[in-house]
């Protein structure tokens, strides 16, 4: 043990050594990666931020009204699914369920064509996963393409719960997750999203989830209402609904409890200040941090590969070094290095760059890209024994390490394939940045508290623990391939 403690201090003083020698290289390798933030701060004055006021949705313009316009109404509904040979399935079979149908259809007759019952929610979910699902699309087919269904949970008398599950297709982007329209977990759970966001409005309305909606509870207020005239009476049961009552006598209760006008608005927006800057930059922002640790990663395959070139590691072998002390000396050189440089570049960019970041998140984001890229460079060294072609293939390689980055870098795409991708560390760093552009775009900021959720579809947390998981990876390659 006091052998090898010996021989990496001679190791870390031969490269202390070594740096001193070449004062003005030295100071590139680490001052560098701090002149292309430099740069992008310079941009950053550039551009301008625009401060948007708190508004009110309120008014003209922002209204969409249920059953007009680009919300289609029920009928509308009934035709398209007609047309094209899809079905809305109800649950449970129940003799309410069959009541609310036939009553619904005095209006709607289409609605017993493209209407199809399931004993329970069970039975309907089992078969939309059987293989025999849409497998025609014929009249009376007994397995049809189902759009959507109304699952009761209660029905009556007086309290009704169901729920409106609709196929993801048919909004047409697909329906949102319910966690970006609605607040669970106290106000602003969503501290990325700036201003009014209308899609989701526009995907439920176009999609006519809120039609559907309101002929249900336009029937479920009927229902109510017989109801509470029944008990008035001392009749308790609903039987009016499917028996007793001609087309003509139902339509007046019917349009009585419809609503002619319903209308939906986007809730009121805070106000904001939108940082234009982080939004232009966001999708090359990933490479220009990479370019200032080019200079650093070339000069160390090229300390390492030299020195293995001259046959200088054989006469440290040769006089006794241990095994593994050559690279540990410049790990912890580098290491030291690319930490000194990560704390140049947070203090730089604490008023700027990441003015709402945790300093200490900005730090350990380059610090430990900075380790990953120093065990990245030693795998890349042990494929050379020439110091000039290591440091011109080795560096591209590097370099092209990224542009898997540009593939994966899309909400589209799985975490999986981001994971996958992220085994190329400056695929993972760049991954990262996204995070950083998102979150001082919205003036949040990237804290320890919140590194865990995804913005863009990238997870920092998942880029940081890539970039940590690459370091000890490269190691053990490269030490295996070393030998």
């Amino acid at each position: 043990m006091g052998t090898s403690k010996r021989q990496l201090k001679a190791m870390l003083r031969k490269n202390w050594l070594l740096k001193i020698r070449h004062p003005f290289i030295t100071a590139a390798e680490i001052l560098l990666p701090t002149i292309v933030m430099l740069l992008l701060i310079g941009i950053r004055t550039r551009v301008d931020t625009q401060i948007h006021p708190a508004q009110a949705y309120i008014r003209e313009g922002m209204f969409v009204e249920i059953g007009k316009g680009i919300s289609p109404n029920f009928q509308q509904v009934l035709e398209s699914l007609l047309a094209n040979r899809e079905y809305i399935a109800f649950a449970p079979d129940t003799p309410e369920t069959r009541q609310m149908i036939n009553l619904i259809s005095i209006k709607f007759p289409l609605l017993q064509l493209v209407s199809k019952i399931y004993q329970d929610e069970l039975e309907l979910e089992t078969y939309i996963q059987s293989d025999l699902y849409g497998t025609c699309d014929f009249k009376d087919c007994p397995n049809p393409k189902i759009k959507g269904a109304v699952v009761f949970h209660h029905q009556g008398p007086q309290l009704f719960d169901y729920s409106i599950r609709l196929n993801h297709t048919w909004a047409f982007s697909g329906f949102p997750d319910v966690s970006t329209i609605m607040d669970t977990n106290g106000p602003y759970l969503n501290d990325l999203e700036l201003g009014v966001n209308i899609i989701p409005t526009m995907q439920y309305s176009y999609s006519g989830f809120l039609t559907l909606q309101q002929v249900l509870d336009s029937f479920i207020i009927f229902a109510a209402q017989r109801t509470e005239t029944d008990s008035a009476t001392g009749n308790i049961e609903l039987q009016t609904l499917q028996s007793s009552g001609t087309a003509s006598s139902l339509e007046l209760p019917w349009t009585q409890f419809s609503p002619s006008k319903i209308r939906i608005a986007p809730f009121p927006t805070r106000e904001y200040t939108d940082d234009e800057f982080q939004s232009i930059i966001k999708s090359v922002m990933g490479i220009l941090y990479l370019l200032g640790f080019l200079y650093p990663i070339s000069r160390l395959i090229s300390y390492t590969v030299f020195e293995k070139e001259q046959k200088i590691r054989e006469g440290l072998y040769m006089m006794g070094l241990k095994d593994g002390i050559f690279h540990l000396s410049w790990f912890i050189t580098y290491a030291i290095q690319f930490a000194i440089s990560s704390g140049i570049i947070t203090i730089c960019t604490m008023d700027n760059l990441f003015k709402y970041s945790d300093k200490t998140v900005v730090f350990v984001y380059f610090f430990v890209f900075g380790l990953s890229a120093i065990m990245l460079s030693f795998l890349i060294s042990t494929f050379f024994s020439r110091a000039k072609t290591a440091v011109a293939v080795g560096t591209l390689s590097f370099l092209g390490a990224f542009f898997p980055y540009y593939t994966v870098n899309d909400e589209a795409v799985s975490m999986l394939l981001k994971v996958i991708a992220s085994f190329l560390s400056p695929t993972a760093f760049a991954l990262g940045s996204v995070n950083f552009a998102d979150y001082e775009r919205a003036h949040v900021g990237l804290r320890w508290s919140n590194i865990w959720r995804a913005s863009s579809g990238v997870n920092f947390l998942v880029c940081l623990a890539m970039m940590l998981f690459d370091t000890l990876l490269y190691c053990a390659v490269g030490l295996y391939l070393d030998k």
